[in-house]
Parts: C-alpha cells; structure tokens; sequence
C-alpha cells in the first residue's frame, strides 16, 4: 500500500524526490509540485537550452541521474553544448551525451534540504513526470554551498522570471 502524496512528504521530507514519488505512487514532478512555498520555482521546459548554456560558466557542478536503481553523479564543470537534430549535444569532456530539446516540459530551480544538507539545483523534467536530470551547485573544502554559484543561480532565475512573466 502506498502512502498519500501529503503523509509521503510528511514522513520524509528531505529525502530524494524520486523516493518520496515512489512511496506515494506518483512522479517527481508531482513531488516537485508539492513542496513547500519558497522551495521551487518552475520555468517551462523551452528554457533547458539557455539554463544549460548558462550554467557553462559556473565552474563544477554535480549532474545527477536517479532511475531509482541507479544513482549516477558526476562532478565536473558543464562546457555548454550545440542543438542539432532536436538533440542538445553536450561539448567537452567530461560530461557528454545528447538531451532530446523538445523532451523537457519544465526546468525547476529549487532549494530545499535534502537528507541533512541545505541544496540548490536545476532539474529538468519530462511529460511523463519524470526528472530527466538534475544539475546541484557545487561545495567548497567544507561542505558549503559556492557562494558564486548561489549568485549566479539566483540571477539566472530572476532573468528568466522576468522574461517568463
């Protein structure tokens, strides 16, 4: 039996999106849709190519993949990337790989704790309510958030806020 979306979150509510979507029975997205006021802020998913553009100046970062068995991080510094095909195609090393553009309905900026520790990200959702990726900011020699990147994430979503609105 699965929990209701509200006493999944109650119960855990630092833990991974995709852990809570799945003791409730629904998606991240759903998930993401039910945090807390001030924790999420959701552009539509035509942004992902200026997010991802943008975020190559922000030095290292942590890409995440969760399927749910797999878990995949890589820290490194995004390069940007070209669109071609309806594929954004990362460049350099090394991160690679090819984003389907017209995949990402919703790019997320959110800020909330996640187990024990205070996080920023950028994530990237799909129509089917699935993360397809997250981007996490990264952490200095003592575990705290970079404060050029807390900037840069907070004037990128400002930006987009006022080109969105």
């Amino acid at each position: 039996m699965t929990a209701t979306l509200a006493e999944a979150l109650a119960a855990n509510p630092t833990a991974a999106l995709e852990d809570i979507a799945r003791a409730a029975g629904t998606t991240p997205l759903a998930v993401l849709d039910a945090l807390p006021a001030g924790e999420v802020t959701s552009l539509p998913g035509h942004l992902m190519v200026e997010v991802l553009d943008d975020m190559a100046g922000w030095g290292e970062i942590t890409l995440i993949v969760n399927t749910g068995p797999v878990i995949l991080e890589v820290k490194a510094p995004l390069k940007g990337g070209t669109v071609a095909h309806g594929m954004y195609n990362f460049k350099g090393k090394p991160i690679g790989g090819h984003l389907k553009v017209d995949a990402c309905i919703r790019v997320a900026f959110v800020r909330r704790r996640l187990f024990s520790t205070e996080t920023r990200s950028v994530q990237f959702y799909d129509a089917d309510g699935a993360c397809m990726f997250k981007v996490y900011l990264g952490r200095d020699a003592r575990r705290q958030l970079l404060p050029e990147q807390i900037a840069a994430f907070d004037a990128l979503e400002a930006r987009l806020l006022s080109v969105a609105a």
